[in-house]
Parts: C-alpha cells; structure tokens; sequence
C-alpha cells in the first residue's frame, strides 16, 4: 500500500492566502480520473462508483464485501440534491426520520431506534446529544451510513446505524471551486474551497474552506446565520509517513422556533399556516464549535499499516426562548400559556483511535486484519437561568399572538443543573478470512469498559464484549450473499426500587442479504432481511407504580426490530445516476410489563421510500440535466396520555434542472416538494413542538470550478 501518489506538480504552492486565490483567473482544471466525454468547451465527469470503500470498516472492503447494508451519499449527489446540512442530506437517505427538536436538537432514527453513533473518518465523536448544533456539510467529501449495530468498532450505541463523516483532504494539483446559492425563505449561502501543494515537491499540501449561510424558514421570524471556516494540511515527513492536522471552526446565531405548533385538545390538527410562529421574536439559539484534529499513518513492513488519529472538539450553545405551550380551543384559539427559559451548555469531547491493518499469508491465502484500541471522554455541563418576566405562565390566545409583543427580559444568575462525563475505552480486533475462493469469513470482537460520572453518583459498567461476525458468499461474478450478526450495548441510568441502575440493554442484530455490482461496478443493488432485538430493555416496575414523575423500573424487556430493504445507489450509465432504497420496518414490544404487543416506535412509519436520481440529456453537447426525487412514506402517530396524533401517509416530489455553461461553470434550480404538499414532519403532543415539512421552496445554485 501507499500513503502517497505522483508528486509531479503543474502548480507550485498558491494557497497563500484566500484574498490572493480569489483574485487569480480562473484556469482550466486537470481532466479528471473519471472524464467520460470531452466536448467543446464542456468536460462532462460521471458521479463516483456505485461500490466505493468505506472509511468507516477501517479494513480494505467494498461496500459489496461488508456483510451489512451500507450506503454511501458522494458529494456529487449532496450537490445535486442541495443538501448543505444533515438534515437535508438524511431527508434522503434510505431508512433514515428525521425528527427536530428531540433534546433541543435534530434526532436521526433507522429501523425504529435512534442514532446516536456518530463518527468522522471513522473515529466516534460527540453528536447528536443535547443541544447538539446543525451539522454543516462544508468540511465533508461524502457521507457513510452502516445500518444496524456497530459495537465492535464503535462501542456503546443504539443498533440503528453509524453516521460517518469523510473530511475533504488536499489534492496533489492545485483546485478550486466556488459556489453561490439564493432560494426560498430569504435563503443565501457562500462556499469557498481551495486546495493543493503548499511548497514545490509537493510533500506539503493544504486545504482550506469556508462558508456563510444567512437563512430564513418557512416560519415566520425564525432564521439563521451560518460561519463555517476548515482548514486540513498534509505532510509527507518519509516516503512512508504522513501527517494530518487541521481545524474546524462553526458560529451559528438563529432566532429560534422552539414551539412548533399545537393541536387542539382531541390532538386533532388546528391546520395552522405554515407560517406560524408562536415564540418571541428575541428567542435565540447560538453555536460556537471548535474542533481540532490530527492523524499519523505509517506504512510497516510487509504492507501493514499503524493509524493513530485524534481529534478534540469545544461546544458552547445558550439557548433563551419563550413560546405558547398548551393544547388549543380550535372556536375561540385558548388554552396556551407562555413557557420559557435559559440554559447554557458547555460540551467537551476527546477521542483516540490507534489500529494496525494489514495482510498474513495462512494456508495458502491471503487474509486481512485489523487490531486496535480506542477512546473517548465526552462532558456536558448545563447551566439553568428563569427570565424575568411577568408575562411567563400567562395565558396567551394562538389566534392573537404578537411575537414581537413581549420585551426582552432580564435573566437571573446561571445554576448548574447537570455536569456529566462519560467515558469509554476498548481493544477490537477483526478478520477478514478466506475460507475458499468464494467464501469470506468476517469475525472479530471488542472488550470495552464505560463509566459516566454526574454531580452525585458515578456508574460503572463492568467488562462488556461485543462479538461481530459475518460471512460473504461470492456465489457469481458480481453478486454475493451474506449473513450477520453484530452487537453493540447502551449503559442505562434508570433505577430499580433498591436503587441500583439497571444493566446496560444489549442490542442484537441479524441480516440476511445479497448485493450486486452492475454496469461495470459502478451500480450497486442489494436486497436486506433484518431483525434486531433489543434486550434487558427498561420496564415500569409493576409493584411500585409510578408516582409523579417518579418511576421505577426493572430489567428484562425486549423489543423486536424487523423488516427488510432494497437500495441502488450508483451510474446506470455514464450520463445517468441513481440513489433509491425502500425501508419496510415493523417494531413492537416483545415483553413489557405495560406495553406487550404494542408498536414500540409509532414515530418510524413501516414503509418508507426514497428516490433520487439525475441525467444529463442527450442534446447540445449534454450541457442541460435534469433531476428528480421521491420522500414517500406511510402513516405514523405519537401517543401523549390517552391521546393519539397521527400523520397519514405522504409523498413529496423534488425536481432539478441543471445547465453547463462551460467547462467550469454551471448552474441549477432545485425545486423542492413540487405540489405543495402540507404535512407533518414529526409530531410531539397536543401541547406544542409538532412541526411541518416545508412548503414548496426552490434555490438557484452557481458553481465555478478553477
């Protein structure tokens, strides 16, 4: 293996300083690895393969050769669909709810359970946790999704799936692009991105990229402003030694719409405009991020390679708001009152991952392996403050409110209200075994230890081990058939009568599979059964019943995940690509003291579907494409006391039409959710915080390559 690739540069350093990039002409780039078709003026480049190599198994295996399903989302893709956030990107993703403002963030669920793996070029960081920021997509070359548990490489977590995150690195060339993007709801965005060698042999390479996203929503009042800034430099101290270091830094400043809206008091919909906005116009929700990071990757004798990478990130978030929460009288629009509050949220996070991956020669093959150890310390502190007001608590008519009608208080002095630290550590090894010519083993396994320390107790898991196993069936040329089983365990905090915390609940996940690589490898098929148990789930003590919000629970209940997907992701043809996955998923609760039988996610529809696709037409010299995309799903509900909100089944249609003006520029409007449908992207209760999919929006994107 190589860290490096030819050194022969056409340009010496010209990453001085953005100010002196911007002012340089416009070059023409180098013809890419993956041109298809050189026309006048025009160079035509197909989106990657359909079977890439996740970052994310750390061993060399192809999507095709992992035994679980995995989907890869290339920036292409991210650019033709528009998705600058997460949140955008995972709307499109196969499997994959998105519900906002679950813990005062976005949450992501696949398969009825909630992600909460989150990782960056394969290293677990800190995400999706309380108060948790948007994710901006500026820093990232794509996006991996593993579905179901992922114990083995990254310890504690739900079996739903692993988000991944692949960081953009320096080229050996020097390349640019820029781009600019207007749209619906007073949305502007800026991307800059430049990169290449920074001395001339080459042996020293940068890249650097911001962004600035000035947003509204659909609303009224609330908005966003959006600073991004990436730096990443690459050094090759030895022909066998390379060196990673960089930065993030992220400022977000919005006005917040913490209340979504309500429903009437038989949790019936009110049919609010979309519009609506039912908090003060001063509630604010502000960001400050600060990640560093840094790698070293040594190739070894014999074609091993030792990886240490690091990374370090500093969250600070405070949070002020004020809005009507209550369920409504739809004659008169009473029954609100006003809520509010102020935290502060202080996030420290740390991470190491160091593994050696390489090849022994047994039996007369060839066999892969992976050993390593990682570790990660995350602490959330949270401060609490009241406003003071006389308004708070008061009651409040929906039909009448006046968000700019209420002063902006003072608040009183910070309390802390809750300092946790968790931490984990863990030694993984894994296998990748050839039994035959046709048959792959795939084993291996971790030993982790976890403690979390509060302001009052500290908890501390015993030894946990997490076996992985699967085996891979290449049964004919391009397609294999493979079967699974991953664990993974999520420590718990409930307490039992005796007052003792429960022991972690262990999730369990089997697939039966087959994927198919076509058109040459660069379309992958694949067809998933899954089944995932979810056991020593908590569950309400029945001989101490609840008192209050007191409640006590016991172990021993089990939770069954079960369903099956088909996705295809990659070029049909050279002109043409493809992202389309359907999600059948059913859960319930296998045993449960009070909720045997029952669905146990009502949130996670059973059918979901998601299409994507994109073709440049066949005329003037293939300058226009068009795009096109399905979110279709079917009913779900949320249960709040004795009553029931649901949401029928929708189905969204998203267009795009692309025209490449020359070589290096182009430009495309994306038109989302065509027909205007009015719908519900996630429901809370009949209270407040049940939140609508946007309303028909469109954005109009230039892009420039130099």
């Amino acid at each position: 293996m190589s860290l490096h690739s030819n050194r022969n540069q056409k340009y010496p350093a010209l990453l001085g300083a953005l100010s002196t990039i911007i002012s340089l002409p416009i070059v023409y780039a180098e013809t890419q690895a993956e041109e298809i078709h050189d026309l006048p003026g025009i160079i035509v480049t197909a989106t990657s393969s359909g079977n890439p190599q996740p970052s994310l198994a750390k061993l060399p295996m192809s999507i095709k050769e992992t035994p679980q399903s995995v989907t890869v989302i290339s920036k292409k893709v991210l650019e033709q669909q528009n998705s600058t956030e997460l949140e955008e990107a995972m709307n499109h993703a196969t499997g994959i709810i998105v519900q906002p403002f679950v813990l005062l963030t976005t949450a992501y669920y696949a398969r009825g359970f909630k992600i909460n793996s989150f990782e960056i070029d394969g290293v677990p960081v800190a995400m999706g946790g309380m108060a948790s920021p948007p994710q901006d997509l500026s820093s990232y070359e794509q996006i991996e999704i593993l579905r179901g548990a992922n114990g083995l490489l990254h310890g504690s977590g739900n079996p739903s799936a692993t988000i991944n995150f692949v960081r953009k690195k320096p080229s050996q060339e020097f390349k640019g692009n820029i781009a600019l993007s207007a749209g619906s709801f007073d949305n502007y965005r800026g991307d800059i991105d430049v990169h290449g060698p920074l001395n001339k042999a080459g042996t020293v390479r940068g890249r650097l990229s911001a962004a600035y996203n000035d947003r509204g929503f659909q609303a009224d009042i609330a908005k966003q402003q959006n600073k991004i800034l990436y730096g990443i430099t690459e050094f090759d101290l030895s022909p066998t030694t390379l060196v990673t270091i960089g930065g993030n830094y992220q400022r977000i400043t919005s006005t917040t719409d913490m209340a979504g809206v309500p429903m009437d008091k038989d949790g019936k919909s009110l049919n609010l405009p979309r519009s609506t906005y039912l908090n003060t116009d001063w509630s604010k929700f502000n960001w400050t991020v600060k990640r560093v990071f840094g790698s070293v990757k040594q190739e070894l004798p014999h074609d091993w390679l030792l990886t240490l990478n690091g990374e370090y990130q500093k969250t600070d978030s405070f949070l002020k708001y004020a809005g009507l929460y209550g369920a409504i009288d739809r004659e008169n629009g009473d029954g609100a009152m006003l809520m509010g509050g102020a935290h502060k949220f202080k996030t420290y996070s740390k991470s190491a991952d160091l593994n050696a991956q390489g090849s022994v020669n047994l039996f007369g093959r060839e066999h892969d392996l992976l050993i390593g150890a990682s570790y990660s310390a995350n602490r959330s502190i949270d401060y609490n403050s009241n406003l003071n007001m006389k308004e708070l608590y008061a009651p409040f008519n929906i039909y009448t409110w006046n968000p700019k009608g209420i002063a902006d208080p003072t608040i009183t002095p910070f309390q802390i209200g809750a300092n946790n630290k968790i931490s984990q550590m863990g030694i993984y090894g894994l296998g990748r075994f050839k039994l035959a010519d046709q048959l792959t083993l795939i084993a291996g396994g971790r030993v982790s230890k976890w403690k979390q320390e509060g302001l009052k107790e500290t908890n501390k898991l015993g030894t946990q081990f997490t076996p992985y196993g699967g085996l891979v069936w290449d049964f004919q040329d391009n397609w294999s058939a493979y079967l699974s089983y991953a664990e993974v365990f999520e420590p718990q905090t409930s307490t039992t009568w005796e007052g003792s915390t429960l022991p972690p609940v262990k999730g369990k996940s089997y697939e039966l599979g087959t994927k198919a690589t076509l058109f040459d490898d660069s379309l992958l098929v694949s067809l998933a059964v899954f089944n995932i148990d979810l056991q020593n789930n908590p569950q309400e003590d029945p001989n101490h019943p609840c008192v209050g919000r007191v409640c006590y629970y016991t172990s021993g209940g089990k939770v069954r995940s079960q369903g099956f997907e088909m996705e295809a992701v990659g070029n049909i043809t050279q002109y043409w690509n493809i992202s389309a996955g359907y999600t059948y998923s059913d859960t319930k609760y296998k045993r449960d003291t009070s909720n045997e039988g029952k669905k146990y996610a009502s949130f996670n529809p059973r059918h979901i579907l998601r299409v994507w696709t994109n073709y440049d037409l066949p005329f003037d010299h293939r300058r226009w494409s068009m795009g096109a995309g399905i979110q279709a799903q079917s009913e779900f509900s949320t249960q709040s006391g004795d009553i029931t909100i649901r949401q029928g089944g929708y189905a969204i249609t998203n267009l795009r039409l692309g025209y490449k003006m020359d070589k290096d520029w182009d430009v495309a409007l994306n038109i989302n959710n065509v027909f205007d449908r009015k719908y519900y992207q996630s429901l809370f209760g009949p209270q407040w915080s049940n939140r609508y999919g946007n309303r028909r929006n469109f954005a109009v994107t230039f892009r420039a390559n130099f």
